[in-house]
């Protein structure tokens, strides 16, 4: 199809694809791999690139691949739970008191696509360019209440309304999709660097936590006399930002090759719809992330890959605040007296994440010409620390631990057909709730994802 022939195209499969209900999340929101050989791969092998949708781990590896088009398709069920122990506030005292629950989110189905390209040029240069997605906080919870005091120290007595946060169905949804557009070259005989300008795109839509909004600063700041308008249940608010993406392909010797690769933060703009929401600037902007690997090929028909990758999540306000910050909003009922702290203020609670690092394994054989099996593991560490609870029931995103394999077969026609499928197990978090004391929050998450690819050369 020739909408696969210029980056224009990929463009408009984005501004297409980015208001669709789609879902991806390992590593916090970001996949365990990208392509189908690197996920069977558990996300090593940027050192052994084998797909043209390898330039998003790397752009320099555009240089060292033939003419080669990728299109894949990966379908993500992630398996998302939060119950709820004891309740003895139940609304009084200024607590929000969850019903007791155990409640899994109807969001656990998603097709994910992605399509890339590499074109030789002259000069030892290559132009390549990718479509993908990289997000997967969505959840959608049915059933459930909440009890609490709508006014605080106002005339209103304790209420008990149905779901999560006493508003209906709550969850959230935040889509990302890139267009990486990018740029290699051969640096001699075994060395090339690449650059990628990276377009992003990104959507957030948040309902059923309306029950949240006497902790927002339009409410504290007007004394209770104004109710927030831009907290829930307003639609999806879209943005957009631009990155710059660099990395290094280095051959070292007959049988060992590295690579190391820097991706900048995306400052994505605010998302205004959601001003009494999300604290500091309202920027859920996409952060920076850090990947280096080595792979030695010995003599035979067996290659091994080791690979780190650093996730930036800290340095994102929206993503790294504390939600403990609420304490010092004057209607949170903990004495605090510093609007500022609510909700949607500029020094205002949200979801807690850290840094993640991600350690991948994997290895390759080569059985013969035709077939290619690969198997991998990857470990990092989850980005909630465990008594961040009561809001990250919104995105739960726990796993640490994942167990990958997949194939390769080269068809008669010389084309390539991929699989790769991943179980990360089981993880969870259990803590008291922030905003009941007498309560205990459990969070817990496992995942499946199974990929399908083809792949030609031009």
């Amino acid at each position: 199809m020739r909408i696969f022939e210029h980056p224009s195209g990929a463009l408009l499969m984005l501004l297409g694809l980015i208001v669709s209900n789609i879902s991806f999340a390992t590593n916090g929101y970001f996949p365990h791999g990208v392509g189908t050989s690197n996920k069977a791969m558990a996300g090593a092998g940027m050192a052994l690139p084998e797909e043209a949708i390898s330039i998003v781990n790397n752009p320099a590896v555009a240089a060292f691949l033939d003419d080669r088009m990728d299109v894949g398709v990966s379908l993500f069920m992630p398996n998302r739970n939060y119950a709820t122990f004891f309740g003895g506030n139940d609304g009084q005292n200024d607590a929000f008191s969850i019903g007791l629950v155990d409640i899994d989110s109807d969001n656990d189905l998603f097709v994910v696509p992605e399509v890339a390209r590499i074109k030789q040029l002259q000069n030892d240069a290559a132009f390549a360019w990718a479509f993908y997605m990289r997000n997967g906080m969505s959840t959608s919870y049915k059933g459930g209440s909440a009890s609490f005091d709508p006014d605080g120290d106002g005339p209103l007595d304790v209420v008990n309304l149905p779901g999560t946060y006493g508003d209906g169905t709550a969850g959230l949804e935040l889509s990302q999709a890139y267009v990486d557009i990018t740029w290699a070259k051969m640096l001699g005989d075994k060395t090339s660097f690449g650059i990628s300008a990276v377009l992003a795109a990104q959507s957030l839509q948040v309902k059923g936590v309306g029950g949240f909004s006497k902790y927002t600063e339009t409410f504290a700041a007007s004394q209770g006399t104004e109710l927030p308008g831009k907290l829930t249940g307003n639609g999806s608010d879209v943005n957009y930002g631009a990155g710059l993406k660099v990395g290094l392909h280095r051959l070292l010797g007959e049988h060992f090759s590295f690579g190391i690769m820097y991706q900048s933060e995306i400052n994505i703009g605010p998302s205004t719809d959601y001003a009494d929401l999300l604290s500091g600037s309202g920027d859920i902007d996409i952060p920076a992330w850090f990947r280096m690997g080595i792979s030695w090929q010995p003599a035979g028909p067996f290659s091994f890959s080791l690979d780190l990758q650093l996730i930036r999540y800290s340095t994102i306000e929206v993503l790294s605040r504390s939600f403990s910050n609420i304490y010092d909003c004057p209607t949170a009922g903990f004495g605090g007296t510093d609007t500022s702290h609510c909700l949607g203020g500029i020094n205002g609670p949200g979801f807690g994440w850290k840094d993640v690092p991600v350690y991948s394994f994997g290895s390759r054989w080569d059985v013969n010409d035709k077939w290619t099996l690969r198997a991998g593991i990857s470990i990092s560490n989850q980005p909630v620390p465990f008594h961040e609870n009561i809001f990250n029931i919104l995105m739960v995103n726990l796993t640490e631990v994942h167990y990958t394999a997949g194939f390769s077969h080269k068809l008669r026609n010389g084309h390539e057909l991929g699989f790769s499928i991943m179980f990360a197990e089981e993880e969870s978090i259990e803590a008291l709730n922030q905003l009941d004391p007498s309560q205990v929050i459990v969070l817990t998450t496992d995942q499946w994802d199974f990929q399908l690819s083809y792949s030609w050369g031009h």
